[in-house]
This record gives C-alpha cells, sequence and structure tokens, in this order.
C-alpha cells in the first residue's frame, strides 16, 4: 500500500506490537499501513463525519482488514473508551484541535503508553499540553512534502519539566538534536521575517495607520529573535 511520507512518518512512530487508536482516520491509510505490515494486533479508526468513515470502511474492505480495524463515529476521543488501545494517533489537524481532543479525552489515558502527533499548525499547543499533563516528548522529527513542513511528535508518560519559550516553539527534541529540516525552516523563517520587515519600515512614513504597522513590526521583531535563539542551537 502506497502511502505520503507523512503518514508513513507518523506509521513509523507506531509501537510494535500495538492496539492502536486513529483518532479523524480518514482514510484510514494509518492502521491499514500498519496491519498489513503486522506491525500492531487491531486498530480503531474514528472519525468525526461521515463521510471520511465511509471512506475508511471502503479502504478497510479492499483490504479484507474488517475483522482488525473497526470503525466508530466520534468527535475525538468522546467515544473513544478506556483501555481500547496502547498507543492513540492524531495526525493531520490543527495544533488548538488536537489541544481540545486531549483535553477533552482526560481520564482515559489509563493503559495508553504513547501519543502519536502530528499537528499541522500552532505545535506550540501541543508541546505545552503535553509538558503540562504528565507527558514526555521521546522521539519528535520534521519533514518536508510538496513544499508544506510537517512535525511528528511520539510522546510517553512521564515529567518534562519546565522548557523555554523557544523550546515550546519549535520543539526542544529537534533543537537539542539539531535536525537539519528545522535548520532549513528556521533560516527561510528568518529572510521572510527580515523581508517583511523591511517593506513595513519602508511603508510606515506614508501609511495612514502607522500604530497598526508599528504593532505589527512589533511582533515580527520578536518573533525574529526567537528564530535567532532558536539558531543558537545549532552552533553550540
Amino acid at each position: 500500500m502506497q502511502i505520503s511520507e507523512r503518514l508513513m512518518t507518523v506509521a513509523s512512530f507506531v509501537s510494535d506490537g500495538s492496539r492502536v487508536a486513529d483518532i479523524g482516520t480518514d482514510h484510514a491509510y494509518v492502521p491499514i499501513s500498519l496491519m498489513l505490515d503486522n506491525r500492531i494486533i487491531c486498530a480503531l479508526a474514528t472519525d468525526v463525519r461521515e463521510g471520511p468513515l465511509a471512506r475508511a470502511k471502503k479502504h478497510i474492505r479492499e483490504y479484507q482488514l474488517e475483522n482488525s480495524i473497526h470503525v466508530r463515529l466520534s468527535d475525538g476521543l468522546s467515544a473513544y473508551q478506556k483501555g481500547e488501545a496502547d498507543s492513540i494517533v492524531i495526525s493531520g489537524m490543527g495544533g488548538a484541535l488536537t489541544e481540545r481532543i486531549l483535553t477533552e479525552g482526560a481520564g482515559k489515558y489509563e493503559g495508553v503508553r504513547e501519543l502519536i502527533l502530528s499537528p499541522q499548525s500552532e505545535i506550540f499547543l501541543v508541546r505545552i499540553w503535553l509538558r503540562k499533563n504528565g507527558w514526555q516528548i521521546e522521539r519528535e522529527t520534521m519533514l518536508v512534502q510538496d513544499g508544506k513542513y510537517y512535525t511528528v511528535i511520539r510522546a510517553v508518560p512521564g515529567e518534562d519539566g519546565e522548557a523555554r519559550q523557544v523550546e515550546d516553539q519549535y520543539g526542544g527534541y529537534l533543537l537539542k538534536h539539531k535536525h537539519p529540516v528545522l535548520l532549513n525552516y528556521l533560516l527561510q523563517e528568518r529572510e521572510t521575517i527580515h523581508k517583511i520587515l523591511v517593506m513595513l519600515k519602508k511603508q510606515i512614513a506614508e501609511s495612514q495607520n502607522q500604530a497598526h504597522i508599528e504593532n505589527r513590526i512589533g511582533e515580527l521583531t520578536d518573533k525574529l529573535l526567537l528564530v535567532e535563539e532558536a539558531l543558537l542551537y545549532y552552533e553550540m
């Protein structure tokens, strides 16, 4: 079965021999791939919408995995029952939605030995949630697919301690391991911010809304300082 590099990476983070709950499964590609590779025992594939769930059922039938992968309509973890999985996968959603799902799932993590998470935005919200709720990031990677950056996290129960803002924003694991894809991302961010700042500083004298532009310059300057702080990890 051919799946995208992002989904292959998500699947690779799942521990062998797990019972998986794939939350927001969409096409059910991750649990199907894991079952075909004989890496997991069984899977629960959930989605909040009937359309994606119907697609998931179709693909599961195509690979004759109806007895191994069960589908369920569910808003996040609402229909997930405590103890059904060792590994919970949440990928392809925004960071705020991922954080909400994790928060609303409180009390259901007994027996869960790992969270495999791949938020597509506001990843810092997820890292902060993990740190404050008894999970530590054991592994994290970053990849580029079709010109877009993706992050995949494996978190396990444990205390991670306090993190600096730069580590919440860009990933302490990635920074400490000097991940090359993150380095490329940071260099691009720095260049983009510099260009926007130059443009805004040229506009400010002619603008009728100088306060707005000044605020934007301040925000971008703070962001640039954080990028520069992150780049220092690569010089250590």
